[in-house]
C-alpha cells in the first residue's frame, strides 16, 4: 500500500459519517452493507442523514445532481439494501434520488408500518403511496398486484390503498374540469 492510499484510508477511518462527503457516505453504506456486520435498524439513521443532507440542497436550491449521479451509479445490492432499511418517513426522499424502482422495491416499501405512535400514519402512508406512484409506468399498481397474489400484505395496506386509489381518481376529475389547475 502506498503512504498516500494507507494515509486516505486512515482518514475515512477516523472521519464521522457527517463530515464525510456524500460519495463517502455512499461508499460506507455500500461497505456496510457488504460486510453484514450492522443490521437494518442500525444503518437506518445513517441512510437518515444521507438523506437528509440531500433535503437541505434541494431546499437551499443547491446542485443535487452529484447525489442523484452517485445514486445513478450505485450496484442493484446496494439499492435493495437501502430500499429494505430507510425508515418510513425518508421513503419518499429515498426514492427522488434513486429514481428508477423495480415492483420488488416498490413491495418492499409498501410493507413499511407506520410507528404505533404515529398519529397522522394515514397521511404518511399517502405520502409514501404518492412517492412509489411518481416513480411511474404503473409501478404501484403492479406492486400492489403481486401484493395480494402473493397474500403477503400488511394489515394496513388494502385499506390505504383503497383511499389512496381514490385520492387518484378525484385528482383526474378535478383536471379534467379545472385544466389550467395542472402546475
Amino acid at each position: 500500500m502506498t503512504v498516500a492510499g494507507w494515509i486516505k484510508k486512515k482518514l475515512a477511518e477516523a472521519l464521522p459519517f457527517v463530515a464525510r462527503s456524500p460519495a463517502l457516505q455512499v461508499a460506507w453504506l455500500a461497505e456496510e452493507f457488504r460486510k453484514g456486520v450492522l443490521d437494518d435498524r442500525e444503518l437506518a439513521p445513517y441512510i437518515h442523514l444521507l438523506v437528509s443532507e440531500y433535503v437541505g440542497r434541494r431546499e437551499r436550491g443547491e446542485g443535487v445532481e452529484e447525489l442523484q449521479g452517485i445514486f445513478s451509479r450505485l450496484p442493484r445490492a446496494t439499492v435493495v439494501a437501502m430500499v429494505r432499511c430507510v425508515e418510513i418517513y425518508d421513503v419518499p426522499d429515498l426514492l427522488e434520488l434513486i429514481g428508477v424502482l423495480t415492483v420488488e422495491d416498490a413491495v418492499l416499501i409498501l410493507k413499511k408500518v407506520p410507528p404505533p405512535y404515529e398519529k397522522r400514519s394515514i397521511l404518511l402512508l399517502d405520502r409514501v403511496f404518492q412517492a412509489v406512484n411518481s416513480c411511474g409506468d404503473q409501478l404501484l399498481e403492479r406492486a400492489a398486484q403481486k401484493m395480494a397474489l402473493d397474500d403477503d400484505a400488511p394489515a394496513h395496506f388494502a385499506k390505504a390503498y383503497e383511499r389512496f386509489r381514490e385520492i387518484l381518481i378525484d385528482e383526474k376529475i378535478l383536471l379534467m374540469l379545472y385544466p389550467q389547475a395542472n402546475v
